[in-house]
């Protein structure tokens, strides 16, 4: 009953989080359809693009298995790779929270101890936060998101006190004094945290390279943005849209973010374009990547604890 159940839910989640990618698809490529000239689609450069973002995703997925394992877990990547790309399309749904949920529910269904999957799910959006916004202010032109870099402090807080025993013990008590309920936290070892970050800031590098092929394929632009600085224009932005957790996948911020960044070198109309095109080609990529993991899923799951 409790297998069935489990079904039921993860059945309607998936109905839900189908229907609002529908709509963000449509609401953007209505958008990308209204800015007429401006939009040169090159197919060769869109799928290079395309490419390195899913190429992306293997490192994010690598990044968080390396959190995982400073806490001693060790999950098989086939398995890490389905529950991060499935968990990934829960960000679609209000509220940051169905994200960390989903992946931290997947995760201990698949063997990780409850409280090291609920903790990775926290921390990998922690290293993200952080490394985010350190490179953000290090490429972005004109950087003065004050904001943007105030949340990457806080999470590089954050991550900082989950490494540290006394830090971890602490978070535990506030945790349990703010839900009522005993939680175990223990402190993830440093080196694999700092490894999780050398990887997740190699992934805002292709994110910015995937923009530079995205500008190219969506407008036929070959200058006028750089790699430099469409790393820090996009790491931003999406930076932007983590901070803001009550807009699903960060919609919304992030096109703003982006689309103001955008007009200076590329124009306004071409702007548009890219802005629209670029979450398009994002959405596209992680139905590509789910449906890729999907089968990949491991009956019990060989999941050891070093």
């Amino acid at each position: 009953m409790k297998g069935r159940l489990w079904k039921l839910v993860q059945a309607v989640a998936a109905l839900v989080i189908l229907a609002l990618l529908v709509r963000y698809f449509q609401k953007h490529w209505s958008e990308l359809s209204a800015a007429g000239d401006a939009l040169r689609i090159q197919p060769l450069p869109l799928a290079g693009a395309m490419a390195i973002i899913l190429a992306t995703y293997a490192l994010l997925i690598g990044a968080w298995r390396a959190v995982l394992a400073g806490w001693g877990e060790r999950l098989p990547y086939r398995e890490a790779a389905r529950i991060w790309c499935l968990s990934n399309l829960a960000r679609y749904i209000p509220g940051r929270v169905w994200q960390i949920a989903g992946m931290a529910a997947l995760a201990r269904q698949a063997g990780v101890s409850a409280w090291a999957a609920a903790g990775s799910a926290i921390a990998v959006q922690l290293v993200a936060i952080s490394t985010g916004a350190l490179v953000t202010a290090v490429f972005a032109p004109g950087f003065d998101q004050k904001l943007v870099l105030l949340a990457g402090l806080m999470a590089a807080s954050g991550a900082a006190i989950l490494a540290w025993p006394a830090g971890a013990a602490w978070l535990a008590a506030v945790i349990r004094r703010l839900t009522g309920r005993q939680v175990e936290l223990r402190a993830v070892k440093p080196g694999p945290l700092l490894l999780s970050a050398a990887i997740t800031t190699a992934a805002w590098m292709l994110y910015g390279l995937a923009l530079v092929l995205s500008v190219r394929g969506l407008t036929g632009q070959g200058a006028g943005l750089d790699t430099r600085a469409a790393t820090g224009v996009f790491t931003g932005s999406y930076v932007a849209g983590l901070i803001n957790i009550f807009a699903p996948g960060g919609i919304g911020t992030r096109e703003l973010v982006l689309v103001n960044w955008l007009t200076g070198p590329l124009g306004a109309a071409a702007a548009t374009v890219v802005t629209a095109g670029s979450r398009i080609i994002m959405t596209v990529c992680e139905l590509i990547a789910a449906a890729i993991t999907l089968p990949l899923m491991t009956p019990g799951a060989d999941v050891h604890q070093a």
